[in-house]
C-alpha cells in the first residue's frame, strides 16, 4: 500500500464500488394513474455524454426506458440534475401488482464506456379510483 493511503486502512478483501453515485429524492414512489416526477442528481455532466437511459423495471422486465429525448436535465459545474416525468398511461403499468419495481440509470460516456448507477427501489401505490389501470 502506498504511503498516501496509510491513514485509510481497508480490509484485504475490500473491493471498491466505482459506480456513479446518484442522489435521488428521499423516497421514490409511483402511484398508478398519476403523473410521477423523479429527480436524480448525477455526478456527470449529461451534455458531455453520448446517451443516458433511465430504466424502470417491474419484476424482471424493463417496462419503461427513457433516453435523452424523454428526460430533462440541467448541467451544473460538475454534476447534472435529471428529471423524469412518468405520465398516467405509464404509471398505470405499475397498477395492481405485487412485483418489485426498480429504477437504474445507464450512462454512455463519450468513449462508449457504459456505466450504471446503483439500483433504487420504488414503492408502488394504487390510487383509490384506479379500476382499469
Amino acid at each position: 500500500m502506498s504511503e498516501m493511503f496509510k491513514n485509510y486502512p481497508q480490509p484485504d478483501d475490500y473491493i471498491p464500488n466505482n459506480r456513479p453515485k446518484c442522489h435521488c429524492c428521499k423516497r421514490l414512489e409511483i402511484m398508478a394513474g398519476e403523473t410521477a416526477i423523479h429527480t436524480f442528481e448525477v455526478p456527470l455532466k449529461v451534455e458531455e455524454l453520448e446517451n443516458v437511459e433511465v430504466i424502470y423495471k417491474l419484476g424482471i422486465e424493463p417496462i419503461i426506458v427513457k433516453n435523452l429525448n424523454g428526460i430533462i436535465y440541467d448541467d451544473g459545474e460538475d454534476s447534472s440534475i435529471i428529471t423524469i416525468t412518468l405520465y398516467p398511461y405509464e404509471t398505470s403499468l405499475f397498477a395492481h401488482t405485487s412485483l418489485d419495481a426498480k429504477v437504474q440509470i445507464k450512462f454512455v460516456l463519450p468513449d462508449n464506456v457504459v456505466e450504471y448507477s446503483d439500483i433504487y427501489n420504488i414503492k408502488l401505490l394504487n390510487a383509490l379510483d384506479v379500476t382499469k389501470a
